[in-house]
């Protein structure tokens, strides 16, 4: 079923045939689930056994739906400004350095984590990543903090990313804590778009997936597994309008995004570790390569005043580890 969302966008969903078996189903009910074809890279074939052996019998497809929220941007890399001089509507190329910091290290007042680039000549198409969800805490009473965990394409040396991940927001009065946690997908500049009724909780094994066409691409898409649950959900979104896929840079993030047109505190969220962080470019000839996130820079989050809030460490070439070391509750 296609909507047109009030920001522009078009978003597809999906409802398969009752007893939908994504393991045994043919590419033609494949497509028509929104899934992905079945790999026929051996070592991507048995990922995707992988993941969907791990929730069979209890695998349960959710149609989903959805919610603007055109107070929450999850943009581009913002370089390591005051953060009250950036706003949704000021950032575009010009002022997202794409390798600011030591070599191999780049900073930011948004994001934390680590970032992959595309081979010469070739353009990413698709990342995935997994990663567990965090229970978030807010570090002082009666404010509202966030925490983003996503993959994307883009928004490290472009004005636009495509994303896909799980919104954490936390506020404390007195030893209560209030939270909300959602997915979410967005192609900035586009606002966020959450997913409503796709149940996740801090504990639950996430995994992602962010599929294009390459560069030029106008439209992608998401699918996400909840492993600890067995709940799937798939969809299709487009970039707005004069916006296309640029394809340079793949990311596995912990942000704070702007929210109101101000940039977000960051949540107490202990630590996320993304797992199995590949991204795969091609060229025009077909040929791919498979990109390790391991193999790019890491990304420290700061306030924008010198200190650090979040750090991105490569752990190996498939793990990066994000670790809030902010102001603790």
């Amino acid at each position: 079923m296609q909507q047109k969302l009030s920001s522009g966008m078009t978003v597809t969903t999906y409802s398969p045939a009752h007893g939908f078996d994504p393991l045994t189903a043919d590419v033609t009910d494949l497509v028509k689930a929104g899934f992905p074809a079945r790999p026929s890279d051996p070592r991507h074939l048995a990922r995707f056994n992988q993941v969907l052996g791990a929730v069979k019998g209890k695998f349960n497809y959710v149609t989903p739906t959805l919610r603007e929220n055109p107070e929450v941007f999850h943009g581009p890399r913002k370089p390591t400004v005051s953060p009250s001089t950036v706003s949704p509507s000021t950032v575009s190329p010009s002022t997202v350095s794409p390798r600011s910091g030591e070599a191999g290290t780049q900073t930011s007042t948004n994001w934390s984590g680590g970032v992959a680039f595309a081979p010469s000549g070739e353009t990413f198409r698709w990342v995935e990543g997994d990663w567990v969800i965090p229970n978030v805490d807010a570090p002082t009473e009666n404010r509202w903090y966030y925490c983003a965990s996503w993959i994307g394409i883009d928004g490290d040396g472009s004005g636009d990313v495509c994303q896909i991940g799980v919104e954490c927001e936390a506020y404390r009065s007195g030893t209560s804590v209030t939270t909300n946690i959602y997915p979410w997908f967005e192609w900035f500049p586009f606002p966020e778009t959450a997913i409503t009724n796709f149940p996740v909780r801090p504990g639950d094994m996430i995994t992602a997936l962010l599929c294009t066409s390459g560069a030029g691409a106008t439209s992608a898409s998401a699918y996400f597994t909840n492993r600890t649950t067995g709940a799937s959900t798939s969809l299709t979104f487009t970039a707005p309008s004069g916006t296309s896929l640029t394809g340079n840079s793949a990311e596995w993030v912990v942000e704070a995004p702007t929210v109101g047109g101000s940039q977000s505190l960051m949540a107490d969220y202990g630590e996320v570790f993304f797992s199995v962080c590949e991204a795969v470019a091609g060229d025009t000839s077909g040929h791919t390569t498979a990109v390790s996130g391991g193999s790019g820079d890491n990304i420290n989050m700061n306030d924008g005043s010198g200190h650090e809030v979040s750090a991105g460490i490569l752990l190996t070439p498939t793990v990066i580890q994000c670790e809030y070391v902010g102001t603790l509750p």
